[in-house]
């Protein structure tokens, strides 16, 4: 679970995270750093999709500046995973929500711009 988020800050399970996260089943990643920066593609997913996820939920920032590439999105929609793009604050929303309800949830969060 999230605990809490602000602009360039969140807590998960009482560790703080000032970089980008990657959240996968087991793992929470630390800095997350992708190929292309705002540009999320699949090679920036690899860990994550390993865990075979029903969900993946994509925190763009707070104005939305990140985003999966027609690629990802066209490779995600082929395995039949669930893929959902939002402003950081309403993808923690929801992955919470998910997670609450057992699915199987994988999420990448950018958290400032």
């Amino acid at each position: 679970m999230i605990e809490s988020y602000s602009f360039g800050r969140m807590k998960i399970q009482g560790r703080v995270f000032t970089d980008d996260v990657l959240i996968g089943k087991e793992d929470v990643i630390s800095p997350w750093w992708r190929e292309r920066g705002h540009a999320v593609t699949i090679r920036d997913l690899d860990v994550i999709l390993g865990y075979k996820p029903e969900i993946i939920i994509l925190g763009q920032g707070e104005p939305g500046m990140m985003k999966g590439t027609q690629e990802l999105q066209a490779h995600l929609q082929a395995l039949g995973i669930e893929f959902i793009q939002v402003r950081t604050k309403k993808a923690i929303e929801l992955f919470n929500r998910y997670l609450e309800q057992g699915k199987t949830v994988c999420a990448g969060f950018h958290l400032t711009c």
